[in-house]
């Protein structure tokens, strides 16, 4: 026998939009860096311009690379990568666990340290205390998301 689900992003839908422009932002954030290092659609160019090739900041790896380009291309994505479980989620813990404030303080969590951690990898290559707090931050929102969700579906 059918039934009549009751479903809601009301609260869930601001986070997406905000998420969403944050990742417009990021994404002219990279368009704005080819244009300047003339890095067209690869990566691996300093900031004079001269080609690094791809192997090299592969091979160097994000974490020692000072390529400004590369740097803002990895922010864009990791904040993509992030961003869509998280937000899935949001809209999980809205429509099971039903809490407004809850809902809230996830979404608000997770703006905050993914603007953070962006801040921190766009800023230098490496190890930084706004990378390792937005981490920590996107983390704890997720796991604390997945388990609520978990724990109220039983």
């Amino acid at each position: 026998m059918p039934y009549h689900v009751e479903f809601s992003i009301d609260i869930s839908a601001i986070y997406i939009a905000a998420a969403g422009l944050f990742l417009v932002f990021l994404a002219l954030d990279v368009v704005r860096a080819r244009w300047k290092y003339q890095g067209g659609f690869t990566e691996g160019f300093n900031e004079k311009g001269d080609e690094k090739g791809i192997e090299g900041s592969i091979a160097r790896g994000i974490e020692n690379n000072e390529d400004p380009l590369s740097r803002r291309i990895r922010v864009h994505a990791n904040a993509a990568e992030y961003f869509s479980v998280a937000l899935l989620l949001l809209v999980a813990v809205e429509n099971i666990v039903a809490v407004d404030w809850v809902v809230h303080a996830l979404g608000i969590l997770l703006l905050v340290s993914r603007l953070i951690h962006a801040a921190g990898l766009r800023g230098m290559a490496g190890e930084s205390l706004p990378r390792t707090l937005g981490t920590v931050g996107t983390i704890t929102m997720v796991s604390a998301s997945a388990i609520l969700v978990l724990i109220n579906s039983f």
